[in-house]
């Protein structure tokens, strides 16, 4: 009888390590994932949706882009941008630049949709936050807009519990129907 209870501790012990390692491993990758295109774009958002027609033929609602860190310097006429409102510093949006003045660090900006009219404000070096890049997938933006911060992380973590319980069960039952088989 003692010997089943410490093999039973055993097999516990043995599935709970196979459990934490595939969360490990879960985890690794997420951190690659979202560590690695931050680093070799140079910004802490490469990623953006479309949330508006502004950009329309050019990028349409639900468009998911990849933007890279651009030196002001490097900023042409033509580029597209996404950048902090200036008259709203929690809304981003992406806009074509139509003119830039490097002396003063600023820059004008439109939509493609609007007409050729102009923009209202005037956007600081510091309120660009990249350039896009040219790659966009479409209507994957979408899931941004289902799933906003801080609720895709809710999710995330929520899903990684999940996956951790189910391998902790199944690899239990697996070690159970084992130990039948050899009785």
């Amino acid at each position: 009888m003692r010997g089943e209870k410490l093999q039973t501790i055993q097999i516990k012990r043995k599935n709970l390590l196979e459990a934490t390692t595939y969360i490990m491993v879960i985890l690794a990758i997420i951190g690659i994932v979202w560590l690695l295109p931050r680093v070799a774009l140079g910004t802490s958002t490469p990623f953006f949706s479309v949330s508006s027609g502004s950009m329309v033929p050019t990028l349409n609602v639900g468009d998911f882009i990849v933007i890279k860190a651009e030196s002001f310097d490097n900023l042409k006429v033509g580029d597209i941008i996404v950048f902090y409102q200036p008259t709203d510093s929690d809304d981003m949006i992406v806009h074509r630049i139509h003119s830039i003045d490097y002396e003063d660090r600023t820059i004008k900006t439109w939509g493609d949709a609007n007409g050729g009219v102009v923009d209202p404000w005037t956007v600081t070096e510091e309120d660009v936050i990249g350039k896009y890049i040219g790659f966009k997938i479409p209507y994957l933006g979408y899931l941004a807009f289902l799933f906003p911060y801080p609720v895709n992380y809710v999710l995330l973590i929520t899903i990684i519990i999940i996956i951790f319980l189910v391998e902790l069960s199944l690899t239990e039952k697996r070690e159970k129907t084992l130990f039948l088989l050899s009785i």
